[in-house]
């Protein structure tokens, strides 16, 4: 009889694949319902309906795992869904037809993510490691977007402080819209309520930035 370790039981791709998915998933839903304080393998094993050890195995911990999730498009939309087909035209844009454009398809593209509005809700409370995996992904998308524009803004616009205080009113009223109907008059629950918000966004940008 040959002595020694047994032969590693060998996983096939495809289901690899599959319990990464369902990990991947899972830490996103965790997340959106508890938030990041609450986190934990277990909690995330469970939800996936796996075995905890696979998330060490399969992405070495939580934080590689929820850097995963961050990669994803159901969490957050990719500079080519931001972009579409037109990426030369938008070069062609002026400053602030672009940074209006940016806004406009950022605050739909996050609105159709009932999920990552739930986490950007956590994340105003709480702020760790995790959340700052997540918050890279963010910076990525918007500075590959704006690496389109090919003319300088007007040298007295802070184009930093401006990106910080648009991204931070889109994410505030995406999010108050999975609770409130309507916010200041304004209803958010409708095409036409956020065809106001993107009509005020463009006169915004057009003010600031078109001189």
């Amino acid at each position: 009889m040959i002595s020694g370790n047994p032969t590693p039981k060998v996983v096939p791709i495809r289901n690899k694949e599959i319990t990464r998915i369902k990990l991947i998933r899972a830490v996103g839903e965790v997340v959106a319902a508890d938030g990041f304080r609450n986190l934990g393998v277990n909690r995330v094993a469970r939800a996936a309906g796996v075995d905890k050890k696979l998330i060490y195995r399969y992405f070495g911990g939580l934080h590689d795992l929820v850097a995963a999730y961050g990669q994803t498009v159901e969490f957050w939309p990719s500079a080519e869904e931001l972009l579409g087909p037109d990426r030369e035209l938008i070069r062609k844009l002026r400053p602030h037809e672009l940074m209006s454009l940016f806004f406009k398809r950022y605050l739909r593209a996050i609105l159709n993510r009932p999920n990552t509005l739930d986490i950007l809700a956590w994340e105003a409370i709480e702020r760790n490691e995790l959340t700052k995996s997540l918050e890279e992904v963010r910076v990525r998308t918007a500075l590959e977007f704006f690496e389109l524009m090919e003319s300088d803004p007007p040298s007295d616009v802070d184009l930093t402080a401006l990106v910080l205080i648009m991204v931070g009113a889109v994410n505030f009223l995406a999010v108050r819209s999975r609770i409130h109907r309507t916010l200041g008059g304004v209803d958010l629950h409708s095409d036409r309520g956020w065809e106001r918000i993107e009509t005020t966004v463009d006169q915004l940008m057009q003010g600031l930035l078109d001189k």
